[in-house]
């Protein structure tokens, strides 16, 4: 019996992967070849009201790091504009009034059937203190709003 469980529990796995060439496949290659960060981490994409999709990611020099903002590609034409990150984790320290940058963490892209494209992710230190961010396009993901 235990033979048999062992294929079967493989092929179910297999079962709804879809074939290179199949429908369910709109778009494969690399957003980028260069970027202007050494690493990133957690990628989103999301089809727009308009057709076009967009991808987005944690990017710079390593998680935790407070370099480490969300960025932005769109494809346009079948090719991906470069790297934009739309957000830094810059906040205002209540205690004095000064500018600190937090890092960023796990984008997640979401298109409303009406209404503009959402990008939530989270700004912090660490993951136990980290607070969730919102920003949103109008313009299927070429300028975002100011980040709450």
């Amino acid at each position: 019996m235990k033979k048999l469980l062992l294929p079967l529990a493989l092929s179910s796995l297999l079962i709804g992967v879809p074939a290179a060439g199949s429908p369910a496949i709109v778009s494969q290659g690399f957003i980028y070849e260069r970027a202007p960060f050494p690493q990133c981490h957690a990628s989103t994409i999301e089809e727009t009201t308009g057709g076009g999709l967009v991808a987005s990611w944690f990017g710079g020099t390593r998680e935790k790091h407070p370099d480490v903002g969300i960025w932005v590609s769109r494809q346009e034409h079948g090719r991906w504009t470069a790297p934009v990150e739309v957000a830094n984790g810059v906040q205002y320290r209540r205690s004095d009034g000064s500018l600190h940058r937090h890092p960023t963490w796990n984008p997640v892209l979401f298109q409303p059937r009406s209404g503009p494209l959402l990008l939530f992710y989270k700004a912090g230190p660490t993951p136990q203190t980290w607070w969730g961010m919102l920003t949103t396009s109008t313009d299927g993901g070429k300028t975002w709003s100011e980040p709450r």
